[in-house]
């Protein structure tokens, strides 16, 4: 039953308001101000009505918090009823009607029998009352909360949704990597193109100086690397934001930035292979690749000629899934893996988690990336990761409401990315012409 001094002290409030709101109506429709007769009962009435809010919220706490404890009271009575007629079991969890779930919406396999977006749409969109009382039910078992606190999906819905499968960011990663902030203008990085090396000589004759000695020899020059600006979004109908789980927007966000970690694995690829120096090994067949461990020969001979850089040995290898697959099977005389997979990804109780393959050849680690192509002449790399950078500005994301109508919401992301090969000799490129 309700509490009848709050019930007048509503009244009260209700018809101060209204009496603000005639007064500003009137001078509204009359197109004029408040007379200094109205302004100052207005003034009076919105600091009596300041008062009443104040009484009113304090007084409402307090019945809130009554019917609390007076439910608590009664779930408390209630386990007590249910353990006598348990037989005193006094180890009994203390878990009520409210606790369980009411079963509406568990999987086909566990007897569920609603759909909780059907049910979500029919009690909003059609006024199904029975599609509301079952939402209003689980609602209310998930939130432990008297009438629950918003849409939570079925715990088994949220497990079993599928997103797209993408090439996560291996390579991309493996580089080196300068932030960008938000500022996209072109890097600038200074190199050395030629040193002193030919000054240094033998005197010839005692307190003679030598001619070459101090010719200008030292010479640099610039590499650029001018990001670009890459962005997307995608227009998400208002239905089904409405009638959906609430993460549905943060799905749709993170599909995008699942794409943008895509495009930018392939640009790093792309730019490793375009960048590189070829190798002097070339496959014209399968059969070529494979005969006397001669793809293992030829990943050696690239480390020797990235050594031969003088900035550092090799210490990677990016290939296709394809690539990866034939260098596995790759044996020795005894038939023992050449290219053992030494190294694995991420892994919890359940296996390994994400796409990432990683080998090693002869000490340099091996990445397997859908970024690099498949399509023949198919070629792989072995680098020195540091020759190649990567700039990225932070990935922005935005959204618009209604920016096309009440019909849709836009989402979307920016970003700036750049790819430099700052030292083409570190990055050996290696092609396999044709299948067998």
């Amino acid at each position: 039953m309700p509490n009848p001094y709050l019930v007048r002290l509503r009244e009260q409030h209700d018809a101060l308001r209204s009496s603000i709101e005639g007064l500003q109506t009137r001078a509204a429709e009359g197109n004029r101000d408040l007379t200094e007769d109205e302004l100052r009962s207005v003034t009076e009435q919105a600091t009596q009505l300041r008062t009443l809010s104040e009484q009113i919220e304090q007084l409402a706490e307090v019945e809130t918090r009554s019917r609390r404890v007076g439910e608590l009271a009664a779930s408390l009575d209630g386990d007590a009823g249910e353990q006598q007629n348990l037989g005193g079991d006094q180890h009994r969890g203390r878990a009520t009607t409210r606790d369980r779930d009411p079963g509406h919406y568990r999987s086909e396999k566990e007897g569920g029998q609603h759909s909780f977006f059907a049910d979500h749409y029919r009690a909003k969109a059609l006024r199904d009352p029975e599609a509301q009382r079952r939402l209003d039910e689980h609602m209310r078992a998930v939130t432990q909360a008297t009438g629950g606190t918003g849409i939570i999906p079925p715990k088994w819905l949220t497990d079993e949704y599928d997103a797209l499968a993408r090439q996560n960011r291996v390579v991309a990663d493996a580089v080196r990597h300068l932030p960008l902030g938000r500022d996209p203008r072109p890097l600038v990085l200074p190199k050395q193109t030629a040193g002193a090396d030919a000054n240094i000589l033998t005197q010839a004759a005692e307190g003679t100086n030598t001619a070459g000695w101090g010719t200008d020899r030292y010479t640099s020059n610039t590499d650029t690397l001018t990001p670009v600006m890459k962005a997307a979004y995608q227009d998400v109908s208002r239905q089904l934001l409405d009638a959906s789980t609430p993460a549905v927007d943060s799905l749709i966000m993170g599909d995008l930035r699942s794409a943008w970690d895509t495009v930018v694995e392939g640009l790093v690829c792309s730019a490793i292979l375009a960048g590189g120096t070829a190798a002097g090994t070339t496959f014209a067949t399968e059969a070529a690749f494979s005969t006397n461990a001669a793809a293992i020969d030829a990943v050696i001979d690239a480390q020797t000629a990235v050594a031969g850089d003088q900035r550092g040995p090799a210490d990677l290898a990016v290939m296709n899934f394809r690539r990866f697959g034939a260098f596995r099977k790759l044996k020795d005389g005894n038939n023992r893996p050449l290219m053992p997979v030494s190294r694995y990804g991420p892994q919890n109780a359940r296996g390994a988690l994400g796409n990432v393959l990683v080998g090693d050849i002869e000490g340099v680690d091996v990445l397997a990336s859908a970024g690099l192509p498949t399509a023949y002449a198919e070629k792989f790399a072995v680098l020195r990761r540091n020759a190649v950078i990567l700039a990225e500005s932070d990935v922005q994301d935005f959204s618009y409401d209604q920016v096309g109508g009440p019909s849709f919401v836009r989402m979307g992301i920016w970003g700036y990315v750049g790819t430099l090969v700052r030292h083409p000799n570190s990055v050996a490129v290696l092609t396999v012409t044709a299948a067998s």
